[in-house]
C-alpha cells in the first residue's frame, strides 16, 4: 500500500554525466527508495505492517448479536471519562516502538573507577583493609536507610494525623515544625553542613549569618497612630489649650531666632552703604603716622622710641659682658666621678626601701580601697543606666536616613475666638496625608527628601548669517536691559520686605 501524499523529487534525464560522486549524488534518481521509505512510516503510524499482522487483529468474532444490554454498556462506555488530548499525547503514540530503547545513564562511582583500582579495592577489602571514607558513606547510607523507613508513612499519606498546636497561632513557624519532626523520630545531624547550605540555596530557603543577625523592624519606639494632643480637641479644657497654644509660640519664637541669627551673621555683618569704605577713608587710614602725608601723628611716639633703643642698648651689654665672664668648661675628677656613683647607689637603695615601706602600709589601706573600687562600679553602672536611657530616648526621634533632618509637622491648633464647641461648625485643619508621610518619616520608614527642580539649560540665541537684517543686536541689548532692571526691581522689594518682617 503506497500513500504518495507530497509530490516526489523531478525526474532526471538519464542523459547525463555520473563520472565524480558529486554528480553522482546530484543525477541519481531516489524515487523508488523514497516511495518505499514513506510507505514504512505510514504504516508504523497506523499500527504497524500489515504483512506481519495476523486476521485477529483486523477482524472480531460477534457471537452474541445485539442486546439491549449490549447497547447499554455501550452508551455507558461512550459517557466514560476520557483522558485529556495533552496527556495523551505524552504516552505516545500507538503501535509506534522507542526509537532508543537504550539511552545513556549517570554511571555510578563503582562503574566509573578504573578496572585496576578496583580490583585493587577488592583485593584490600578481601584482607580487611576499608578507608574511612568508605566506612563513614556506609554509615550515611545506613542512617538514610533508617529515616527514610520511620518517615514511610508520612510519604504515603501526606497528611498530618496530629494537631497538637495551634493552627493560627504565632508560634507556627518553621522551628515549630522542625521541633515537631525531632520529636516524631527524625534525626538530621548525620548530614552535613555543607549539605545543608547546599540544599537551602537550590530551594530559596538559604540566609547568610549576617541576615540572621539583621533586624528587619524599623528601630523606632514610636506607635503608627499616636494620640493627639488634648488642647487639640474641638471642645478642650483651657488648660489643655492653653497648654499647647505656649508650644505653637514657642515654635514661631525658636523659627524667628534662626532668622534673626541668619540675618546678624550675613547682612549684619557688613557695613551700610553710607558706611561703607571708600578712596578717601583708605587714603586716610593709609596716611596714620605719616606727617609728611598729612595723616595724624599719635601721642608720645616719639618717647616711646627713645625709651626701647635705651632698653635695647643695655640689654645687648648685659649679654655680652655674660659672655665674657663665662666659666669654662671643667670635667669631672676621678674622686667626683666615685661620689656620684655612691650618691647614685644610694638614692636607688633609698628609693627601693621606701617603695616597700609604701606596700606594707597598703595592707591597712585596704578599706579605702575598697571604698574606692565601690564607688567606681556605682559610676560605671551609673554610666552604663544613662547610656541605655539615652538610646532608649533615641528611639523616640526620627534617625537622619537621608542628608536632610527631619522637619516636625506644624501644630494644628484652633485659637480661643476660633473654638466652635461643636463638630457641625467646626472646620477641619491640616491634612491627612501629611500627617500620615510625617508619621512614616518619625517611624524611619521614609527616609527625609526634598523636591529638586531641574535647573532649565540656558539657550544660546544665534542668528544665522543669511538671515541678519542688522538690528537683531540692538533689539536683543534692549531687551536684556529690560529683563535687567526688572531683576533689579524683585530684588530691591525682597530686600524691603525682608527688613519690614525684621522691624515688626
Amino acid at each position: 500500500m503506497t500513500l504518495n501524499m507530497v509530490a516526489g523529487p523531478p525526474k532526471i534525464s538519464r542523459k547525463v554525466a555520473k563520472k565524480s560522486k558529486k554528480n553522482w549524488r546530484k543525477n541519481i534518481d531516489i524515487t523508488a527508495v523514497e516511495d518505499a521509505l514513506e510507505e514504512q512510516r505510514f504504516e508504523e503510524r497506523i499500527g504497524g505492517s500489515f504483512a506481519t499482522k495476523e486476521s485477529k487483529d483486523f477482524f472480531v468474532l460477534d457471537t452474541g448479536g445485539e442486546t439491549e444490554e449490549g447497547t447499554k454498556k455501550k452508551k455507558k462506555k461512550n459517557k466514560e471519562i476520557k483522558p485529556f488530548k495533552c496527556f495523551s499525547l505524552l504516552e505516545g503514540l500507538p503501535g509506534v516502538p522507542d526509537p532508543a530503547p537504550q539511552r545513556d545513564r549517570i554511571k555510578t562511582a563503582d562503574e566509573r573507577m578504573n578496572p585496576v583500582v578496583k580490583k585493587k579495592k577488592q583485593l584490600l577489602e578481601s584482607q580487611g583493609f576499608v578507608s574511612q571514607k568508605d566506612k563513614v558513606a556506609k554509615l550515611n547510607r545506613e542512617k538514610h536507610l533508617l529515616a527514610k523507613k520511620a518517615t514511610e508513612l508520612d510519604r504515603k499519606t501526606r497528611r498530618r494525623t496530629e494537631f497538637d498546636f495551634d493552627l493560627w497561632g504565632e508560634e507556627n513557624n518553621q522551628g515549630a515544625v522542625a521541633e515537631n519532626k525531632e520529636k516524631k523520630g527524625v534525626d538530621n545531624s548525620w548530614i552535613e553542613k555543607e549539605t545543608k547550605v547546599h540544599t537551602d540555596t537550590w530551594t530559596s530557603k538559604h540566609r547568610p549569618k549576617e541576615g540572621l543577625k539583621r533586624n528587619q523592624k524599623s528601630k523606632t519606639l514610636l506607635p503608627a497612630v499616636e494620640v493627639p494632643h488634648p488642647g487639640q480637641s474641638y471642645n478642650p479644657a483651657l488648660a489643655d489649650h492653653q497648654d499647647i497654644l505656649w508650644k505653637a509660640a514657642m515654635v514661631e519664637i525658636d523659627k524667628e531666632k534662626e532668622q534673626l541669627r541668619i540675618e546678624r551673621l550675613t547682612t549684619g555683618m557688613f557695613p551700610k552703604k553710607s558706611d561703607a569704605p571708600n578712596e578717601e577713608t583708605y587714603f586716610k587710614e593709609m596716611a596714620v603716622g605719616i606727617p609728611e602725608l598729612g595723616g595724624e601723628q599719635p601721642e608720645d611716639s616719639d618717647e616711646d622710641s627713645h625709651e626701647k633703643e635705651g632698653e635695647k642698648g643695655e640689654e645687648g651689654e648685659e649679654e655680652k659682658e655674660k659672655v665674657d665672664g663665662a666659666t669654662p668648661f671643667k670635667p669631672k675628677t676621678r674622686k667626683q666621678k666615685r661620689n656620684q656613683v655612691r650618691r647614685d647607689k644610694i638614692q636607688r637603695i633609698n628609693k627601693g626601701l621606701k617603695m616597700e615601706k609604701l606596700k606594707e602600709e597598703g595592707i591597712f589601706t585596704l578599706k579605702s580601697i575598697k571604698k574606692e573600687m565601690n564607688a567606681r562600679e556605682e559610676e560605671t553602672k551609673a554610666r552604663q543606666k544613662r547610656k541605655a536611657e539615652r538610646e532608649i530616648e533615641k528611639l523616640k526621634n526620627p534617625a537622619q536616613l537621608s542628608n536632610y533632618k527631619y522637619e516636625p509637622q506644624e501644630i494644628e491648633i484652633k485659637l480661643s475666638d476660633e473654638l466652635t464647641g461643636n463638630l457641625r461648625n467646626l472646620k477641619p485643619e491640616g491634612s491627612i496625608l501629611e500627617d500620615r508621610y510625617k508619621s512614616m518619616q518619625r517611624r524611619n520608614i521614609v527616609e527625609t527628601r526634598i523636591k529638586h527642580h531641574a535647573k532649565k539649560a540656558k539657550v544660546k540665541i544665534v542668528d544665522k548669517k543669511s538671515h541678519k537684517m542688522g538690528f537683531e543686536d540692538e533689539l536683543r541689548r534692549q531687551k536684556n536691559t529690560r529683563a535687567q532692571k526688572a531683576r533689579s526691581r524683585a530684588k530691591a522689594a525682597r530686600i524691603k520686605a525682608r527688613k519690614g518682617v525684621l522691624s515688626k
